[in-house]
Formats: C-alpha cells, sequence, structure tokens
C-alpha cells in the first residue's frame, strides 16, 4: 500500500515538471573553479536564451590569484588572497552543437573591473557544455580563456563548474 502511494506520488510530481523548448528562458547562474597561474574563479550572471538557443550574459567575474606564503612554504588566508580581481561585463554565446537534453556553445565576452592596482579589462573567449534537466535546471562546466590588460596575469585558462536555475 506505501509503495502505491509513493508510485502515485511520483507519477503526479512527473506529470506536473514541465519540458519546453529554451526560446526566451532567462536563467541565474553560479559557478566556480580554477584557472592556470593558481587562480580561483567565480561567476555570477544573468541569462536569457533566444532563438535556436543562442544566449546573451550579464555577468560578475570574482578572481584570486594565490601564491605561497613565502615564510611557511604553504597557501594560508592571508596568500590565498594575495591578489583579487573584479570584474563586470557581457558575453554572447553562439550555439554550434545542440543534442536532446544539451548544448555546446561558443562564450564571447568582455568586462571591465579593477585590481589591487587599479583599473582592469578583459576580454573572454571559451566554451560551455550544458545538460537540461525536466525541471528547467542546467548544469554547465565552461572552458574559460582570459585576456587580461592593466595586470599582473595577462593570460588565464580554465574551468569552471556550474548551476542555471530558471527564472520562469
Amino acid at each position: 500500500m506505501i509503495m502505491k502511494k509513493i508510485l502515485l506520488g511520483m507519477a503526479l510530481l512527473a506529470g506536473s515538471l514541465t519540458a519546453k523548448a529554451g526560446n526566451g528562458d532567462l536563467f541565474w547562474n553560479v559557478s566556480g573553479g580554477w584557472q592556470w597561474k593558481n587562480t580561483v574563479n567565480a561567476v555570477i550572471g544573468f541569462e536569457k536564451e533566444t532563438k535556436y538557443h543562442n544566449a546573451y550574459e550579464l555577468y560578475v567575474d570574482l578572481a584570486t590569484a594565490y601564491e605561497t606564503c613565502p615564510q611557511h612554504g604553504v597557501v594560508d588566508s592571508k596568500s590565498f588572497w594575495a591578489y583579487k580581481t573584479f570584474g563586470i561585463g557581457g558575453a554572447y554565446k553562439p550555439a554550434f552543437w545542440r543534442g536532446k537534453n544539451s548544448n555546446v556553445r561558443l562564450r564571447m565576452g568582455a568586462d571591465l573591473g579593477a585590481n589591487r592596482k587599479g583599473f582592469q579589462a578583459s576580454i573572454d573567449l571559451g566554451l560551455e557544455y550544458s545538460y537540461s534537466f525536466r525541471s528547467g535546471v542546467q548544469l554547465f562546466v565552461m572552458q574559460k580563456n582570459d585576456f587580461v590588460f592593466w595586470t599582473r596575469d595577462h593570460f588565464r585558462n580554465g574551468l569552471l563548474v556550474g548551476i542555471k536555475i530558471p527564472l520562469n
């Protein structure tokens, strides 16, 4: 009897979830990961999907380039936050491959921001693979290449993993 109630509840839940195409969908996304030259990176963004699964994104990029502490020989709380950067920007993401529940997009963007020494700007190029669940939530992996001007590290590349939460 309990098993029938569980199965009935699961069937009702599955029937209430909607699956639809991605034209006009809005998402909040959060991602984090590691980039070459000892940089931890986090991106918080707002994304709008357009026709043919292309997308536009407005984002905030936060990063810290950590160092090994010269006194202790390890990364500690002070050396982890040695070089912080911040940027606000936008990206255009045209889709070039589409599967049943997934897609791959090219990510092209730019941002303006600041670091410990002043102003910085960057050009971002990369790839993004996202997998959509029936509820509309998407998991994604972003390969990111940053060409940064007026900063200590002029080139960063790495992987970020994140989640997109639908707003509509």
